[in-house]
């Protein structure tokens, strides 16, 4: 049995915790089953937005046009700009494998883990143990039980970032943030997408943003919220699926693709848990407490698997803090997040962060709401652009920011500004104080600070 100081099951937050205590000497295990990188790399955030960002185009083109730029859309060679991306972070992945090999300090293996002990993993016929284990194996799409799915050709979120063939039809099962960025994509390249709803577009969304962008993302697609799935049928190339439409209505709609594209399932059930005595949730996530460990003193977990964000960038900041924590510092100290944004990258594009009206309201705040529409920014208009919102909500007794929700250009550039101002309990005035580019797409953000001001401070209004 080898023996470490610690052992990392998986390799996307886990390359960069590998790599940081490698750093600090640490004789480390990585061990990945599939390639290195994780979701992030191979099979999400950034294929999907080196597919995403191109499908754009074609809106483009039409706003260029009312701009009297004479353009034309051509299509797009859907085969090689799959493969170039798949080709690209594939090289990535295999770069950061084998980068290991000439490490003095990190151990890199392919395999599957498996819990054999508490602290015993075994892969490649091999036990390797240590007195520390984080588990970073992330979540993989969830596949609902439909009768007549299995067996289909259908795809996930990983197939449809490795497909080469765009179909002329595509039904998406699903309407959270990989069922919009993915069926968008594949809209903006030519597909006809339908999408089945089991209730709306990005739920948890305020519901002014929410509202927002099924307006403008719906346009070009046929939508059906508020659907039940009955069953799925494939024969001669062709999908069927029979739903019930709100009322009970009956619905059949048939393509050449499926995108089952409705949830994640945490990857903590392959693991052979049961041999360590760390508990899982209800919902299947590995329960940690403050300072990301499990029930079993000494094992950690990170990232999607432990379920508290389930974002690459939380991961990230997971393991900044536990490297500190158990290293850089003079004893451990718990994990406190600071406000987590998130994002949506879709056309149009969404990000958030903070509570939504709905949340600060059910909070017992008394709330004030700064609105502003993108056209009233110089920018907006010099993009020919006529859609777009900003939206901020802030604590009437403090004039703190409690929360903030951008759709438009550039969004989840946007937010950053609201973020740094949740983060240290900024008000109103504070954001107002500083002096915005003028034209610059932040004016935009800057004039439903205004919004809110007129409201907060009515004696100042005239200024504002």
């Amino acid at each position: 049995m080898k023996t470490y100081d610690t052992i990392i099951i998986g390799s996307g937050g886990g390359f960069k915790l590998a790599t940081a205590l490698g750093r600090l000497g640490k004789h480390t295990a990585l061990i990945e089953k599939d390639r290195t990188g994780g979701t992030c790399l191979n099979r999400g955030c950034i294929p999907s937005k080196m597919l995403i960002h191109p499908s754009g185009t074609r809106d483009k083109i039409r706003t260029w046009n009312k701009l009297h730029v004479q353009a034309e859309w051509h299509g797009a060679d859907f085969q090689a700009l799959t493969k170039s991306i798949n080709d690209y972070t594939d090289g990535l992945s295999d770069q950061m494998g084998s980068g290991f090999e000439q490490h003095d300090h990190v151990d890199f293996y392919r395999g599957e883990a498996q819990f054999i002990g508490p602290k015993v993993v075994r892969v490649q016929e091999e036990d390797l143990t240590a007195e520390t284990i984080i588990i970073a194996t992330g979540s993989r799409p969830y596949i609902p039980a439909i009768p007549g799915l299995e067996g289909t050709p259908f795809m996930t979120s990983t197939d449809a970032l490795r497909n080469r063939t765009l179909p002329p039809r595509l039904i998406v099962l699903g309407g959270g943030y990989i069922a919009a960025e993915l069926g968008g994509a594949y809209a903006g390249f030519g597909s006809h997408v339908t999408y089945l709803l089991r209730s709306a577009f990005l739920r948890r969304e305020d519901q002014d943003i929410q509202s927002h962008f099924t307006k403008h993302f719906s346009s070009g697609k046929t939508v059906y919220p508020h659907t039940r799935i009955l069953r799925v049928g494939y024969e001669n190339d062709l999908f069927t699926v029979d739903a019930l439409g709100p009322e009970g209505t009956s619905l059949r709609v048939e393509a050449e693709a499926l995108l089952v594209a409705t949830g994640v399932q945490p990857n903590a059930d392959q693991l052979g848990l049961e041999h360590t005595g760390v508990k899982t949730k209800s919902e299947g996530f590995i329960a940690v407490n403050e300072y990301l460990e499990t029930s079993v003193p000494g094992i950690y977990a990170f990232g999607d698997v432990a379920g508290n964000y389930l974002f690459r960038h939380s991961v990230n900041f997971e393991v900044e803090y536990w490297i500190e924590a158990n290293f850089l510092s003079e004893q451990p100290f718990p994990i406190e997040y600071p406000p987590v944004p998130s994002a949506v990258f879709t056309h149009p594009e969404i990000a958030s962060v903070g509570m939504t009206e709905k949340q600060a309201c059910k909070s017992d705040k008394s709330v004030v709401i700064g609105h502003a529409l993108y056209p009233s920014c110089a920018m907006a208009v010099a993009r020919g652009l006529d859609e777009g919102l900003v939206k901020l909500i802030f604590d009437e007794s403090s004039g703190k920011l409690l929360g903030a929700h951008i759709i438009g250009e550039e969004a989840s550039t946007m937010i950053q500004e609201c973020v740094l101002a949740l983060t240290h309990g900024m008000t109103m005035h504070d954001m107002y104080k500083q002096i915005y580019i003028h034209p610059a797409f932040p004016e935009v953000v800057r004039n439903a600070v205004r919004h809110a001001l007129r409201h907060h401070d009515r004696k100042r209004a005239v200024l504002f």
